[in-house]
């Protein structure tokens, strides 16, 4: 009996580290998905000083921008995932998409402004600085859930269970995203927003990769000993 109870004791540290790299997981496509949101929000308030604030500017420039780079970041994830190292693929991103939002604030007026002078049609203006502004971060944003779920899936084994708990936490928190954005965030200076949103993904992703480091460090340490 003290045989099968220590055989059965022995994988509980493993089991609660595994867990707690899930939650992990689970929480930056969650942390990615606020943030999102969060940017297509404050993406309309930069957009209508210059474009007006027509259907065509918050509809098929912003909103279709967003869906048009997720798609394609869907499809860069979903390749990525397994060549990549999940950890540094997603604090790669996160530390990626935190300095491109705070180099928004000194980018968008000369943007803007070029597209603006030169006399382009709003509709296909707003579009044109919809994409040069908001289609890098967003495509690279669309890499975390398929990233997530391979990762959840390849050590669970349950593709569809991983699949429904990453797309339905991520649309809850790119939904409370969009509340906070629109409802209070907008409020404030934008530019000291997406500053402060940027520095707060470029840190979480920096911890992200160094975790994974030390963590990798360990492992090969371990491993030498062991020979």
């Amino acid at each position: 009996m003290e045989i099968l109870e220590t055989s059965h004791a022995q994988p509980q540290p493993a089991a609660g580290r595994g867990l707690l790299r899930a939650v992990i997981m689970v929480s930056i496509s969650c942390v990615c998905g606020w943030f999102m949101m969060q940017l297509e929000i404050l993406g309309v308030r930069i957009l209508v000083p210059y474009f007006g604030s027509a259907v065509y500017v918050v509809t098929g420039s912003v909103i279709g921008v967003f869906l048009l780079s997720l798609s394609i970041g869907y499809l860069l994830g979903g390749s990525l995932s397994s060549k990549v190292n999940a950890w540094v693929l997603l604090g790669c991103v996160m530390i990626a998409v935190g300095i491109w939002k705070c180099m928004i604030p000194w980018i968008d007026d000369p943007v803007c402004d070029l597209i603006f002078d030169s006399g382009m049609d709003e509709k296909w203006g707003s579009l044109l600085a919809s994409l040069i502004l908001f289609g890098v971060p967003t495509v690279l944003l669309g890499t975390v859930s398929p990233t997530v779920v391979h990762w959840l899936t390849t050590r669970t084994g349950n593709s569809g269970f991983s699949a429904g708990l990453v797309l339905a936490t991520s649309t809850m928190a790119s939904f409370s995203g969009c509340v906070v954005a629109a409802f209070y965030l907008a409020l404030y200076s934008l530019s000291t927003t997406l500053r402060v949103s940027g520095i707060i993904l470029f840190v979480l992703g920096s911890i992200v990769l160094i975790t994974n480091f030390v963590g990798s460090r360990k492992i090969r340490v371990k491993h030498q000993h062991q020979e």
